[in-house]
C-alpha cells in the first residue's frame, strides 16, 4: 500500500512539473519559461531540486491548486558555473556560498549551481556527484527529491529520490534527517523548526535529537544573526525559539523515540510575502498546550486525496 501510494505521488509530482514548465502565455510564468529556455539553448542536463518540488507537491495536496513556488532551485550538469554566470548575467544577483549563482528576475528567485559543487559531494568521497546521488546530501527528508527539467521522447519524467525518504515524509507529514553532515548546523536547526511548523509536520525523533544537541548552542545574538543572513528577515523571535526548544526537549526526555508534535496558531511563512505582512510582530504564537491538541487537517487531506488518484 505504501509503495502504491508513493508511485501515485510521483506521478502527481510528474503532472506539476509538466503544469509549471508549460509555455501557456500565463505572464507570470515567463521568468521561469525563459530561465527554462537558455538552459536548454545550451544544452545543460537540469534537474528541478528540494524544496520547489515541495512546493508543487503539497500545494497540490492540501489546496488542490497549481503550485506557484517563487524561489526554484536547478542543479545542473556542467564544467563551469562561470558559463551559466554569463548566460545570465543581466539578472544575477548574488553568488551563493554553495558555488552557484542566484538570480533575480521578475519576482522570482532561482539558485543555480553545478551538481560538482553540492556540498556532500565536495566533503565526502561516499557519494559520487551526479543527479541520481543528489537525494542524499540534502539535510531533511522533505527536500531530498530531484526531477529532470526535461523529458526523454516516449518516457516519464525521472524522479531522483533515492529510498523515497522523501516521500515517506510526505505520507507521515513527518520531518526527519536525510544527510546529518553539514557545515552549518545552527542554521539546520533553524530551518527545521520554520519547516516543520510551516509545513505543519510532525519532528522524528532523529532530528528532534539533533535539535536538542545543536539548538542548545543557539544565543539570541546567534539566532538573529543566522535568520537576517538567510531569510533576510527574523522569522523566528528568541521567545518562541526558546518555547519550541524546551517544548522538543521536554518530549525527548519523556519518550525519545516518539515524534514530536508542536502545535502553533500561526504559521511561518517561507516567501517574502508573507513576512512582509508579519515582520514587524512575532510570527508565530503558541497555543496553550494544556489544550487537547487539534488533528492534522493536512494528513486527512494526503489520505483523502491519495485515495482519489
Amino acid at each position: 500500500m505504501v509503495e502504491t501510494r508513493i508511485e501515485q505521488l510521483k506521478d502527481l509530482l510528474r503532472r506539476e512539473v509538466t503544469n509549471l514548465c508549460r509555455h501557456d502565455n500565463v505572464r507570470w510564468k515567463s521568468p521561469l519559461t525563459n530561465t527554462l529556455s537558455q538552459i536548454r539553448m545550451n544544452a545543460w542536463p537540469a534537474v528541478f531540486f528540494g524544496g520547489t518540488l515541495r512546493s508543487l507537491l503539497i500545494s497540490r495536496i492540501t489546496k488542490d491548486v497549481p503550485g506557484r513556488p517563487r524561489d526554484i532551485d536547478i542543479v545542473l550538469s556542467v564544467n563551469s558555473v562561470n558559463d551559466v554566470e554569463r548566460q545570465f548575467q543581466e539578472w544575477v544577483s548574488r553568488k551563493t556560498r554553495y558555488g552557484g549563482i542566484g538570480l533575480w528576475r521578475r519576482g522570482w528567485q532561482f539558485d543555480l549551481w553545478p551538481v560538482t559543487e553540492t556540498f556532500a559531494f565536495k566533503q565526502t568521497r561516499c557519494l559520487e556527484p551526479g543527479f541520481e546521488e543528489l537525494p542524499k546530501t540534502t539535510f531533511l527528508n522533505a527536500e531530498a527529491i530531484a526531477i529532470d527539467v526535461w523529458t526523454q521522447p516516449g518516457k516519464p519524467r525521472k524522479i531522483y529520490s533515492g529510498d523515497d525518504q522523501f516521500f515517506h515524509g510526505v505520507l507521515t507529514a513527518t520531518l526527519d534527517v536525510n544527510q546529518i553532515d553539514n557545515p552549518f548546523p545552527e542554521l539546520s536547526v533553524l530551518r527545521a523548526l520554520v519547516m516543520a511548523n510551516h509545513l505543519r509536520w510532525k519532528i522524528a525523533p532523529r532530528l528532534a535529537a539533533f535539535i536538542t544537541t545543536h539548538g542548545t548552542r543557539i544565543s539570541p545574538v546567534d539566532l538573529i544573526e543566522i535568520q537576517k543572513h538567510h531569510y533576510n528577515v527574523v522569522r523566528l523571535p528568541w521567545t518562541n525559539y526558546k518555547a519550541m526548544l524546551n517544548m522538543i526537549l521536554k518530549s525527548v526526555d519523556n519518550d525519545p523515540a516518539r515524534p514530536v508534535a508542536l502545535r502553533f496558531e500561526r504559521q511561518i511563512g517561507l516567501w517574502s510575502d508573507f513576512d512582509e505582512r508579519y515582520s514587524v510582530e512575532p510570527l508565530i504564537r503558541l497555543t496553550n498546550t494544556s489544550r487537547k491538541p487539534r488533528k492534522h487537517k493536512q494528513v486527512r487531506t494526503n489520505l483523502s486525496l491519495l485515495e482519489a488518484l
